[in-house]
């Protein structure tokens, strides 16, 4: 009897003394997203606003990081209002697919895309004008225009591609 209640002290005092150590460690916090700088996305920005000046129209740009997260936004004076979230909801759809924008257009109307973007709050926009900054082949965020004609907005992503 003596002997298991010194057994039962002995592991009594082990998990004490044991305890905080084998308590659960807390993870380590996440690795940064790897996505474009905010150094790359107003020099994309520049290059856009150069391409935009070239075909004289007034856009709004957006460069987003893989995850959708807002990088850097800019609306060209005289851009429309509303253009600033259009750039980011076509922004959000590249890069939430890896795809251009424009590619996503006939998906946009199928139930499947149209209950993701219910779950996205209705904040992708599958229209023509962004398309996804590619990093080793992976998708590290997106950048996309409004205010001209699609093709003129993609035109001007395109343009400003270079900066990544």
């Amino acid at each position: 009897m003596k002997l298991v209640a010194l057994t039962a002290a002995a592991v009594l005092t082990a998990l004490v003394v044991a305890g905080p150590a084998l308590a659960q460690q807390p993870a380590a916090p996440p690795a940064p997203t790897p996505g474009p700088t905010l150094a790359q996305a107003l020099k994309a920005m520049d290059l856009a606003k150069a391409a935009a000046d070239k075909l004289t129209v007034k856009l709004s740009c957006v460069v987003v990081d893989s995850r959708g997260d807002l990088v850097a936004v800019t609306r060209m004076d005289g851009a429309r209002y509303y253009t600033t979230d259009v750039a980011r909801g076509k922004a959000l759809t590249s890069a939430t697919f890896g795809r251009a924008s424009g590619e996503m257009v006939q998906f946009g109307s199928t139930p499947l895309f149209l209950n993701f973007n219910s779950a996205a709050q209705g904040r992708l926009y599958p229209i023509q004008g962004a398309l996804p900054i590619q990093k080793n082949n992976a998708t590290i965020g997106a950048m996309g225009c409004s205010g001209a004609s699609a093709q003129q907005d993609e035109d001007a992503v395109r343009a400003a591609l270079a900066a990544f």
